[in-house]
């Protein structure tokens, strides 16, 4: 009796022992197929393009007239920062006694003319209540701002949105009536204080600036495609290490402008080609667009390349800038695109191996420009293999499963 308990306890034993091993096979199984078989990923080839960039700084330099203003006097900005003035258009004028007049005699006339608009029939009133509800808005923005260039901007625009109710009221009025009288007086003082000396007018057409940092004689515009690395060297000094920023008048021309670039000799050298146009951004900008620049001289030295790009438009992006960082792209190519983990390189010749029907393929491939991540890979043709001493009839295609190797998650 004992004996057969004993039996029938070794064979639940053994049950047990057998149940676990066969747990433990089938587990490392699948740790081995996991690890081994389905350490091989693929990358499905596609068409798309690859872009050749480098971030880096760029020296902003442009042709800038400074218009000297007594510094004794207030000038009152009259054109808004940013904006472009015509030649001899009126940018400031000087705030003395001549000016204090007339803004006495202006809002004097307004006064009386607003009296006798509160008396005319509601069709004149509807004719500019909306110019009335812009200029209550207008108020109330500038009831916040704290610089001075700014709240005169806002002054300017009420002043504008003040001068084309008068002028609808004028054309409404009757001929001889109170009120065209009035508006009249104002249009002659308005003439007169364009015709004024107080007047500060821009010498040459341009963007209108109020910021001076000393900077704006550092250069001869004309002369910049001429400079040597010394003078460019300086350029980069001063533009790095200025932080002045005072209260000034300057027209800059908003047509034309360089970019300078100082950066080492690296793999970019092959790229670079005077002549040649490319696309430069800005990476300060909320904004994707990028500048189309001309490559106007480069200069070799020392181990750096210094580059002299010319700009036709967005000058306004760069009004007060004298350094930022930038985006260059060098070049730009389209064809395959090739996961770089699926390249392998074999005594000097790249190759991606092709997954197809349960065969792997080595295809021989040139590299045609690459990132950190993929590439634009093409074919070998057949004399290019026969010089190389490869033997294959495999090319990549469009859609093709590569290998790579080695991938675990």
């Amino acid at each position: 009796m004992k004996n057969n308990k004993k039996r029938k306890l070794f064979k639940d034993n053994m049950k047990t022992i057998i149940t676990i091993v066969i747990c433990i096979i089938i587990v490392t199984s699948i740790l081995i197929y996991n690890n081994f078989f389905n350490s091989k990923k693929t990358y499905t080839v596609v068409n798309g393009s690859v872009e050749k960039v480098s971030d880096t700084y760029i020296y902003v330099l442009k042709e800038e007239n400074v218009i000297e203003i007594d510094d004794s006097v207030v000038a009152v900005p009259v054109v808004e920062q940013d904006k472009r003035a015509a030649k001899n258009e009126v940018v400031a004028v000087y705030k003395n006694d001549n000016y204090e007049k007339y803004q006495s005699e202006i809002s004097t006339l307004d006064r009386e003319i607003q009296t006798l608009v509160n008396d005319l029939p509601s069709v004149y009133s509807n004719d500019i209540s909306s110019i009335d509800s812009q200029i209550s808005l207008l108020i109330k923005e500038a009831q916040n701002e704290t610089s001075y260039v700014k709240m005169q901007e806002y002054k300017n625009k009420v002043n504008e949105l003040l001068y084309k109710k008068i002028t609808i009221l004028g054309e409404l009025s009757p001929t001889g009536s109170k009120i065209r009288e009035l508006i009249e007086q104002r249009a002659k003082l308005d003439q007169d204080s364009k015709n004024s000396s107080n007047n500060i007018k821009a010498p040459i057409s341009g963007l209108v600036t109020y910021k001076i940092d000393g900077l704006e004689n550092l250069i001869n515009y004309n002369e910049i495609l001429n400079y040597d690395v010394e003078k460019l060297d300086e350029i980069i000094n001063k533009y790095s290490s200025n932080n002045t920023n005072n209260f000034g008048i300057k027209i800059v021309d908003n047509f034309k402008c360089y970019y300078l670039v100082k950066e080492a000799e690296n793999e970019n050298t092959q790229y670079i080609k005077e002549g040649q146009k490319y696309q430069i951004k800005l990476m300060d900008k909320n904004s994707n667009d990028s500048n189309t620049a001309i490559l106007e001289k480069s200069i070799n030295s020392n181990g750096y390349t210094y580059n002299i790009f010319s700009i036709e438009n967005s000058v306004s992006d760069v009004l007060d800038v004298r350094e930022t960082g930038a985006e260059i792209i060098w070049t730009k190519k389209e064809g395959l695109v090739v996961s770089l983990d699926a390249v392998v390189n074999k005594n000097g010749i790249n190759y991606v191996t092709l997954v197809t029907g349960g065969e792997y393929i080595d295809i021989p491939i040139k590299v045609v420009i690459s990132n950190d991540t993929v590439c634009i890979a093409e074919n070998y043709t057949k004399e290019e293999l026969e010089e190389l001493g490869i033997t294959s009839n495999a090319v990549l295609e469009r859609y093709d499963q590569l290998l790579i190797e080695n991938k675990v998650d």
